[in-house]
């Protein structure tokens, strides 16, 4: 057999071995590349989701709105407004695909009796955070917000929080206002 005869025969025998070097090695790379990178535990999910969705970019018409109707008819315990300004929208990417978060950011004035109502909800004694600060709302409503100092509770936050709304809620003592922040879908 000549040189060039051995060297062919030589390449058609080692040809399937390096093929399966070339394979292992793959194999190996993309077996190393999924063990170093831990699995997070269900609540490491959900909290990363959750911090996520407070991230999220607000977008909205950026029009201050004064109407009482669309927000007693999602806040049925806001039916004693004597005047409300909000601002709502939507939060993340429009060009996202998915149903949309909604929010609302309200600031509304009661009259006496529907605010003691929902005063009694957060009593000064136990169970409330009297001086609570208020979250960021949108820039907006910094001229309607009330001085404070704010009052608030879980029971008022349950009591907001229907419907899939997750909403959280402020009270004014001096101005009998109510100053809420709602997300929902």
């Amino acid at each position: 057999m000549d040189t060039t005869a051995r060297l062919h025969d030589r390449r058609r025998r080692l040809a399937p071995r390096a093929t399966l070097v070339a394979t292992a090695v793959v194999v190996a790379g993309l077996l190393a590349g999924c063990a170093s990178s831990p699995s997070p535990d269900r609540t490491t999910a959900a909290s990363a989701s959750a911090s996520a969705s407070d991230a999220a970019t607000r977008s909205g018409t950026g029009e201050i709105r004064h109407e009482l109707g669309p927000l007693t008819e999602r806040f049925p315990q806001l039916a004693s407004a004597l005047s409300a300004t909000w601002m709502s929208g939507t939060m993340g990417d429009a060009r996202v695909p998915g149903p949309s978060t909604y929010w609302i950011d309200a600031v509304v004035v009661l009259d006496e009796a529907g605010y003691a109502e929902l005063r009694a909800l957060a009593p000064d004694e136990g169970g409330s955070d009297v001086g609570a600060e208020l979250p960021d709302l949108d820039p907006g409503l910094d001229d309607a917000l009330p001085p404070g100092p704010f009052v608030r509770s879980s029971a008022l936050d349950d009591a907001f929080s229907q419907d899939g709304r997750v909403t959280q809620v402020f009270l004014d003592d001096a101005t009998s206002s109510v100053v809420l922040t709602s997300r929902f879908q």
